[in-house]
């Protein structure tokens, strides 16, 4: 059975996810938005959505960070296809919009 303080330091740290998770939706927000930029840009240049040389260092920097921080690359890997894909989906949208 779990005493007081137990699950008053259980809430605790469920508060401090909390807080984390809702900082990296926020960081992810800026990253849209920035990604919007970027799709203007490219739209406005008559550039491509995709860069693949642009995407392999991206890929390797988190690889790197990630060994670093002991963190999985697996888990690693498909969080960063999951921020590029809304990345291309984002520019994809505003090249359309631009035509």
């Amino acid at each position: 059975m779990n005493s007081l303080s137990e699950n008053i330091e259980i809430e605790d740290v469920r508060k401090q996810l909390e807080k984390v998770t809702l900082e990296i939706f926020s960081l992810c927000e800026t990253r849209l938005q920035l990604s919007k930029k970027i799709g203007e840009l490219k739209a406005d240049a008559g550039m491509p959505i995709e860069n693949t040389h642009v995407e392999q260092s991206l890929k390797n920097k988190v690889l790197e960070k990630c060994r670093k921080q002991g963190l999985d690359e697996k888990f690693c890997l498909n969080l960063l296809h999951l921020l590029l894909e809304e990345s291309k989906r984002v520019q994809r949208d505003i090249v359309k919009s631009h035509r």
